[in-house]
């Protein structure tokens, strides 16, 4: 069971870890800051790999920040997501820790860099959510396990109902339907069926995401 502890708020989770931006990290434990939101708020969750930066080739792991190389148009994207209210959240599987690849001090390294790149340019996630287990240890939060998702929006305050899952895999579409959110494939192949939702960029789908809010009947004053 991890902690997560700040001076207002103390809360137990299970099988998964969290990292906000900037924040210090303390023997494997973040320092959170949480607030009582009374008014659910629209979230964007985010896979890592090959959404946010490239993903290197099967069973090989971004340790080092001189590995991570972030996607041309993500920040731009990330800007527009932002702009239209959304609040952005990182949802990733890191098994290479559980194979001893990396350790987590390696990935929050990765994680305070993609961050500082990303600040660079505006943009600020929300929080960082990832899974360091394997897949035959059966955790809550591997995708396509909906945990993290789950965790995040009891975190945060998050409408389910009203957000979306943004991967490039079968395990994040499949993890966003369990979740009861919205789930967008970002993929350059014409025939993927399955989603509805399917875009060959991130930033394609910001656009479309702001292509319909703004036909939406805007309230009357």
């Amino acid at each position: 069971m991890i902690f997560f502890i700040d001076l207002f708020v103390s809360l137990a989770m299970i099988n998964h870890r969290l990292l906000r931006p900037n924040q210090p990290i303390l023997r494997g434990r973040s320092l959170l800051s949480l607030k009582y939101n009374p008014n659910p708020r629209r979230a964007i969750f985010l896979d890592r790999d090959g959404i946010i930066n490239r993903k290197l080739p099967e069973d090989h792991y971004v340790r080092t920040p001189s590995e991570f190389e972030i996607l041309p148009d993500v920040a731009p994207a990330l800007a527009i997501m932002r702009d239209l209210g959304f609040t952005l959240v990182v949802v990733t599987n890191q098994r290479g820790i559980a194979r001893g690849m990396m350790t987590e001090d390696d990935l929050n390294k990765v994680h305070q860099f993609m961050n500082s790149l990303l600040t660079r340019s505006g943009v600020e996630l929300q929080s960082i959510y990832y899974c360091p287990h394997d897949k035959d240890d059966c955790c809550e939060c591997r995708k396509p396990a909906p945990g993290m998702i789950l965790a995040a929006a009891k975190d945060l305050g998050l409408d389910l109902g009203a957000s979306y899952m943004v991967g490039d895999s079968a395990s994040d579409i499949e993890a966003g339907r369990n979740a009861g959110v919205k789930s967008v494939r970002i993929s350059s192949d014409p025939g993927d069926i399955e989603t509805e939702l399917v875009f060959p960029s991130l930033l394609d789908f910001a656009r479309r995401l702001a292509d319909l809010e703004r036909s939406l009947p805007q309230p009357t004053i």
